[in-house]
């Protein structure tokens, strides 16, 4: 199996913008969240203006993740201003890690994280850190297993839903 990571380019808006959609809702199907909680973040977080507006945001870098030519997830990178959280410019946020659900557990996470160390060595940047939502215990194992430890928390919102995630981090050794 051939697996890559490539950037998302501007044409692909519209693939980006359906996966983000269906992967959100395939994650998070069974939880607590309405159609219009669903409908409210996707206008608000994946619609094509945000993200054009991310893809253009030189702190913020978003790809795909390919298994034999096929987009099988997506994840993003911040630093700086493009931060969810003013973490200073030590830290690379690594956000909305997705995959489709067969491609779930097969070493794409890992694949994800080793390649978000790198980006941060790439800049400079001496810590990672990501939010993970409080009840995904299966991702929060992952994430510890890979050397992230929960130093706090913030909320996260779906519509009329606020959740907590776990803030962890990872110091990178340059």
């Amino acid at each position: 199996m051939n697996k890559n990571i490539v950037p998302v380019k501007l044409n692909e808006l519209q693939t980006l913008s359906a996966l983000c959609m269906n992967t959100f809702k395939t994650t998070f199907k069974d939880g607590v969240y309405t159609n219009q909680d669903f409908e409210h973040y996707f206008n608000e977080a994946y619609s094509l203006e945000q993200l054009e507006k991310e893809l253009l945001n030189k702190h913020s870098y978003t790809y795909f993740l390919k298994e034999d030519n096929e987009i099988v997830g997506y994840f993003k990178l911040n630093i700086n201003d493009a931060q969810t959280e003013e973490m200073g410019d030590d830290y690379l946020e690594l956000q909305r890690i997705y995959f489709i659900p067969q491609a779930q557990g097969n070493g794409n996470g890992k694949q994800v994280v080793d390649f978000a160390v790198e980006k941060a060595k790439a800049l400079n940047k001496t810590r990672l850190w990501l939010g993970v939502w409080e009840h995904n215990e299966q991702a929060y194992k992952f994430y510890e297993k890979q050397g992230l430890v929960v130093t706090g928390e913030h909320c996260f919102y779906t519509g009329s839903i606020v959740d907590t995630d776990l803030i962890m981090e990872k110091v990178i050794v340059q």
